[in-house]
């Protein structure tokens, strides 16, 4: 990549005021000197000397971006990724030790360059070690795309939409894709993240085999049972609390998924408190939970939440209703369906311009509810207080969905605990009541799936693909 070299020009500019010159102190702090700069592909790069000083010096940076600092003493400053086509001014200036500021150096710059790839996705193939690429083209002939991970390198033709990256080991990626205009010009990189590792999953149940669990297990377990072995294409086993309690190494399951749907209270059941020490332990290195209605509650019971948020639950055995039950995904001022759990699900636009996903058609409904509320007050805040959204988010909570009807951040049902210091794996929470796998008959009477399938709701796809999207999502963590 042909690095593009900036010399600085530095005017001096005088001011006067009526008849008189006014004459300014000068800094007490010396400024930067053998300042320069250049872009390295995607980063902006400037180096520096600092003036002779008795005190620790740091540079203060001002920018379009913000404001930050540099450690004490440093004499460099990276900044990435340099969009193309976007405007960018940076101010340099020395601080002492009691925040005296020297002049400032500014440069001031627009990147040229080419369209960038649109929609990158990356995926690891099932049972292998082989990493999928995919990408859209921009609007413009390119003479080659360029795929980078690590010191790795892969070029491919201008008219590449997709890689495939083979035997790679067991660890963090960030997959870069960078296309080359017909000029020559770079554009700036997407990125995609992905973990290599297992692609097995676990479906957790409370019965010690899986014949059991068919047998005896509610409906809407057996519901979200039948699509995942039978429909969903996964590399699947059933485990049982009981055989995590025996001490089955869970290190092999890139996520564990449990529905609970209960109908004879809210309380877990003992085996699975038996379990919570081994889950917390999986969940803290890096194992990815998903957790259905009443399950829920094991986010508390392993400590990966601790604050005590009201709740309204649910467990009765429903009853019959002909509306058409959403969940609202613009959670306050945050609209979250680029959230890729929502990849390709349909959305309807309500009369509050809010972006709502169907759940559940007329029929009978069990409004199993395991949902949030009252949070902003939890805070001493009102409902449509911004810093609600902010005290939830400052402890890795991110709100995936409500109710259709909450335009504010009252309540939160379906969430993603994004990963912390104490537990480095994600999970997400699917606590809506509409949010159910297997649709009663119109009388209340349960289908079994494995005899009649699912074919009760009529938006059964949406709860389908939001769970594969869930799990595709949980694969690359």
């Amino acid at each position: 990549m042909k690095k593009l070299l900036y010399i600085l020009s530095l005017l001096l500019i005088s001011s006067s005021c009526y008849d008189r010159d006014i004459v300014a102190d000068a800094p007490i702090v010396g400024e930067l000197e053998g300042f320069t700069y250049l872009i390295d592909d995607d980063t902006l790069r400037v180096e520096w000397k600092l003036p002779v000083s008795d005190n620790d010096l740091r540079v203060q940076i001002n920018s379009t971006e913000g404001t930050t600092y540099t450690s004490e003493n440093a004499s460099s400053y990276n900044y990435g990724v340099i969009r193309v086509g976007k405007e960018y001014r940076f101010t340099f200036k020395v601080m002492d030790s009691s925040e005296n500021l020297s002049l400032g150096k500014t440069i001031h710059f627009t990147r040229k360059g080419g369209e960038s790839v649109r929609d990158l996705k990356a995926m690891q193939i099932d049972k292998t070690k082989n990493v999928f690429l995919s990408w859209n083209l921009p609007n413009e002939t390119l003479t080659k795309v360029e795929v980078r991970y690590g010191k790795e390198k892969v070029e491919l033709s201008g008219h590449a939409t997709e890689c495939l990256i083979e035997n790679l080991e067991d660890k963090d990626y960030n997959f870069g894709v960078i296309s080359f205009n017909d000029k020559g010009q770079s554009s700036e990189t997407i990125y995609k993240k992905l973990r290599v590792g297992s692609t097995k999953f676990a479906f957790l149940g409370n019965y010690s085999s899986y014949d059991d669990f068919k047998n005896y297990a509610d409906d809407d377990e057996l519901g979200a049972a039948f699509w995942f072995f039978e429909k969903s294409g996964f590399d699947v086993d059933y485990i049982s609390f009981d055989d995590i309690v025996s001490g089955l190494d869970l290190s092999k399951y890139r996520a564990l998924w449990w529905i609970y749907d209960s109908e004879n209270g809210i309380e877990l059941p003992e085996i699975a408190k038996d379990a919570s020490y081994a889950i917390s332990h999986y969940h803290a290195n890096g194992g990815g939970l998903l957790l259905n209605t009443h399950s829920v509650a094991y986010l508390w019971e392993i400590g990966r939440l601790t604050d005590r948020y009201n709740k309204t639950i649910g467990n009765n055995a429903g009853f019959h209703n002909l509306d058409v039950w959403g969940m609202n995904i613009q959670i306050g001022n945050h609209d979250e369906s680029e959230h890729p759990i929502y990849e390709g699900v349909e959305l309807t636009i309500n009369n509050n311009s809010q972006k709502i996903v169907n759940l559940i058609g007329p029929g009978w409904k069990e409004d199993h509810n395991y949902v949030q509320i009252e949070v902003p007050s939890y805070y001493g805040l009102g409902n449509a207080d911004e810093k609600a959204y902010e005290a939830f988010k400052s402890r890795g909570i991110r709100v995936l969905g409500m109710w259709s009807h909450i335009q504010d951040y009252y309540m939160f049902a379906n969430f993603e605990c994004e990963p912390t210091e104490s537990f480095s794996g994600t999970a997400i929470a699917i606590g809506l009541g509409g949010f159910e796998w297997n649709q009663n008959n119109d009388d209340g009477s349960k289908v079994n799936p494995y005899i009649d399938g699912l074919k009760q709701n009529i938006y059964q796809r949406n709860i389908e693909l939001i769970t594969k999207n869930i799990l595709d999502y949980l694969k690359t963590k």
